[in-house]
């Protein structure tokens, strides 16, 4: 139980005495609970090619023709093709990049090349939060 805007928020515990006591005052006194706030939203752990092709083509990120051609045949949109010449080559990056890029059918929120290739794209770390969440809602 917490306050929230100086009345009680969220569910009393139902075996403590104590706190009944206190919250049967509060409610004596005129104070209403508050419900609890909503819980934060869960970013999905992955998103399939369809949705991330789709939800880049929403932010206009990539055309919708290219999103198509690259869900469909993994055809890589230009602007992705740009992004990856900003990879190193070191340790086949760029490589395991366009590879991801190209061929993937799921992607996953927590692969190491995201945070990389999502800075390339404009996105920092909230921002693909966001994207994973709306690519997962499509």
């Amino acid at each position: 139980m917490t306050w929230a805007g100086g009345a009680m928020a969220g569910r009393l515990p139902p075996d403590d005495a104590e706190m009944r006591a206190v919250y049967d005052g509060l409610i004596a006194a005129g104070v209403k609970p508050e419900p609890a706030p909503p819980p934060a939203p869960l970013v999905p752990a992955s998103i399939s090619d369809r949705q991330f092709a789709q939800v880049l083509a929403l932010d206009d990120v990539v055309t919708k023709a290219e999103a198509l051609a690259w869900a469909a045949r993994g055809e890589l949109p230009q602007t992705l093709k740009d992004a990856l010449t900003e990879i190193p080559e070191a340790e086949g990056q760029r490589f395991g990049a366009e590879m991801m890029l190209s061929a993937a059918t799921l992607y996953e929120r927590s692969h190491p090349l995201v945070p990389m290739l999502g800075a390339l794209l404009g996105y920092d770390a909230a921002a693909l939060d966001d994207l994973w969440t709306r690519g997962a809602a499509l």
